[in-house]
């Protein structure tokens, strides 16, 4: 888009003197307008595009208001135009692989995601917009979670009091159906969200696989087996987010979301064939299934209260607190058939029929206190001071007839106090910043059953980062990242309690330490005007003390199973790397049509110690079309595809999987309706091999993930949008 600027200048330097008509001769009118002539300048036309992506310090700058393409557009179709923001079937945003986007509406935060971030933008034409911001690393000036990212849309028009109620339904073939409802009001002071949504689905796996326990060399025992598997599931969820200005200088802010998930008719049958070699030699078939339901509730509330100080623009102090909550009950009936090969005696493998209950429950509590101060023009400071008060893990398994060996109980309790300070310096176009991270952790082991174990751990963290980044008149943006982590065991990595299944156990390890991470990345992005995006990230991990919890034979029998099974433990044996690349392009003509591609390339290895190094190079492309057809009908196209990839002991491969989708907004937007294919080739086959000095095994399994989904949504209401020039943004 072209604005003209016209300028007419005409300048008189002379005096006028008082004459009469008659004094007048024609040689001096003549000599007047000659003058006259040459002093009007001509009509001067100034030109220049404006740019439809600009930079603005560490914001991105999308900006609507200058692309021609997007008219007749939505505000939903302007945002998937927003550079490095990826949406996908469901209206869920991510950025650089990252799902902590936070989606503000002229610089407060719209606490919507899904589905009704979909139908609400798609409720707003795309003219109504002045510009997208994207915000990778906010400062804290923003007052957002540390990791998050921001997508600011700024509207044109000025949103006034406005009301939609949306009803949706969804399904697909397996078959699932979810009907669905939101409200949202918006005002001046208040943005007010909620989402209801309720399902009910089926859901169907099958697969197999092996293992074999050997011990110096010789096989202790191996197996082999099938399976099939199948159920419903019902599934409900809430959610509420208030974002309320108490007055020009505080806000308050509350986010809460609830899920009921439970699970009923679930049926499981696993053939085994298994060939035992110690103490006796025994061959047998048996047959495993069991019939459970489940009902788990969990959730958490999230509460902010703003307030910006006097002073330099930026001056701020937030207090924010969050309940994280999960209560799950199990209930199944397990069998066990058992028939020995002919010509062998019996052994120790037993039948049973028993019902298992297991109670699940978590807890915590968390308070956060973000202090920030700019401290000249160029330079701000940030303080956050938080803490766990209490957090509890909670588990608990009874079997009937009563099963002294694996009925136990387990309350791991955590307590925390962590300091972060930071400093950022702008320069024109080149920013730094720095973290310390410093947390003391308290972590309280409190097992009863047949293993107890009642102890205290203490743990002390120091986690320095370091952040540069640099930007260029011609959109051009580096970023150069270093950063040191410390992960500290958890409570079952170090209790002393085994919990035992049917034919193996799990135990942790007294003498873990914590482990150290470096992690170095440099990426460059570059923003075109007329064809999208590219970037470029390499990066190197490296990793000391790994904790990996291995799978090994029992040295020999086990004296409460009475004969050679399989364990886990984990230990701090692993070194380990990764370091590679990831490239995206996004190339879009207009604003109604864009391809992005994805791709990585890295090397991976795990060296333990005593052994030869475990390396392997993988690679990952992802690539999407959208295009939306004569302003209308919006067309989807993805496909993935990768190698296989490296663990400890491990190679995981996964097939090539595409997805096809169409979408249309009918009724002047008040209907919106789609219908996706996912997994078109039914490829999704998942192949995983383990082998460890003492065990090796195989599995691999098909999820039927071939299956229409279609959904309808009906928006009543409008929004009210007063046509006038705004220039608010993020954080402002």
């Amino acid at each position: 888009m072209k604005k003209t600027l016209t300028l007419l200048l005409v300048l008189l330097p002379f005096v006028a003197q008082a004459q009469t008509t008659d004094s007048v001769s024609q040689a001096t009118l003549d000599s007047i307008d000659a003058r006259m002539k040459m002093m009007k300048l001509k009509e001067i036309s100034v030109s220049a595009p404006k740019p439809v992506y600009s930079m603005t310090g560490e914001v991105v700058n999308y900006n609507v208001e200058n692309d021609e393409t997007v008219r007749d557009l939505t505000a939903w179709d302007a945002i998937r135009n927003a550079p490095t923001v990826q949406i996908d079937e469901e209206g869920n945003l991510t950025m650089r692989g990252s799902d902590q986007v936070d989606v503000w509406l002229n610089g407060r935060p719209t606490g919507m995601n899904g589905p009704t971030l979909r139908a609400f933008f798609e409720s707003m034409p795309a003219d109504a917009l002045a510009r997208i911001e994207v915000i990778k690393n906010p400062s804290a000036k923003y007052m957002v979670d540390e990791g998050h990212h921001i997508v600011n849309i700024v509207t044109s028009a000025r949103l006034r009091t406005s009301e939609l109620w949306i009803l949706g339904l969804s399904g697909n073939s397996r078959p699932y159906v979810s009907p669905w409802f939101s409200y949202v009001r918006n005002t001046d002071r208040l943005k007010f969200s909620f989402h209801l949504a309720v399902s009910n689905s089926h859901f169907g796996s099958d697969g197999n696989g092996g293992n074999v326990l050997t011990d110096g060399g010789d096989t202790t025992s191996r197996r082999t087996y099938d399976y099939a598997s199948h159920g419903a599931t019902v599934f409900g969820s809430n959610s509420i987010h208030v974002d309320y200005k108490i007055d020009s200088t505080t806000d308050f802010s509350l986010m809460s979301w609830n899920m009921l998930n439970g699970h009923y008719g679930d049926r499981s049958g696993y053939h085994y064939e298994q060939w035992d070699y110690l103490p006796d030699t025994a061959h047998y078939y048996y047959l495993d299934s069991s019939a459970s339901s489940f009902l788990a509730f969990n959730g958490f509330t999230h509460f902010d209260i703003k307030h910006r100080l006097p002073g330099a623009k930026g001056h701020n102090l937030t207090f924010g607190g969050m309940w994280n909550y999960q209560f799950m009950g199990n209930d199944y009936h397990q069998m066990r058939l058992i028939s020995l090969a002919e010509g062998n005696a019996a052994g120790l493998l037993l039948p049973y029929d028993r019902t298992t209950d297991l109670d699940t429950r978590r807890n915590s509590v968390d308070f956060t206190l973000r202090y920030n101060r700019p401290v000249g023009t160029h330079d701000e400071f940030s303080l956050r001071l938080g803490g766990r008060p209490y957090g509890n893990n909670h588990r608990g398994r009874t079997i009937l007839p009563a099963d002294t060996l694996r009925n136990y109980v387990s309350d791991y309790y955590t307590n925390s106090l962590y300091l972060s300070l930071s400093w950022r310096h702008e320069w024109e176009r080149l920013t730094l910043s720095g973290d310390l991270h410093t947390s003391r952790d308290w972590l309280r082991i409190s097992n009863t059953g047949l293993f107890p174990d009642d102890t205290l751990f203490r743990f002390f963290t120091l986690e320095p980062s370091a952040n540069l980044t640099y930007r260029t008149p011609s959109m051009h943006y580096f970023r150069l990242r270093y950063s040191y982590s410390v992960s500290t065991p958890s409570g079952g990595d170090l209790t002393t309690s085994r919990t035992y299944s049917d034919d193996s156990y799990i135990v942790g390890n007294r003498s873990l330490h914590s482990s150290n991470t470096h992690k170095a990345s440099l990426s460059w992005n570059r923003y075109f005007q007329k064809i999208g995006n590219m970037g470029i990230e390499s990066y190197a991990n490296y990793t000391t003390g790994g904790i990996e919890s291995i799978t090994s034979s029992t040295p020999g029998v086990d004296p409460w199973l009475g004969r050679v099974i399989s364990y886990s433990m984990p230990f701090n044996i692993v070194s380990s790397y990764k370091a590679g690349a990831d490239a995206n392009f996004t190339y879009r003509p207009t604003a109604w049509a864009s391809v992005s591609l994805n791709a990585s390339l890295y090397r991976q290895g795990y060296a333990v110690e005593g052994e030869a190094m475990q390396e392997m190079t993988s690679w990952q492309l992802y690539a999407r079309l959208w295009a939306k057809v004569a302003q209308l009908v919006n067309l989807d196209a993805n496909i993935s595809y990768g190698n296989p990839t490296l663990g400890l002991y491990s190679q995981t491969e996964q097939a090539v999987t595409v997805g096809l989708g169409a979408s249309a907004t009918l009724c002047k937007g008040r209907l919106s309706l789609y219908l996706n294919i996912s997994d078109l080739f039914d490829s999704n086959n998942y192949l995983m091999t383990v082998s460890t000095p003492s065990f090796a095994s195989t599995e691999s399994s098909h999820n039927k993930s071939r299956y229409i989904t279609f959904g309808l949504t009906w928006r009543i209401g409008k929004l009210d949008l007063a046509w006038q020039a705004r220039t608010g943004a993020a954080g402002q």
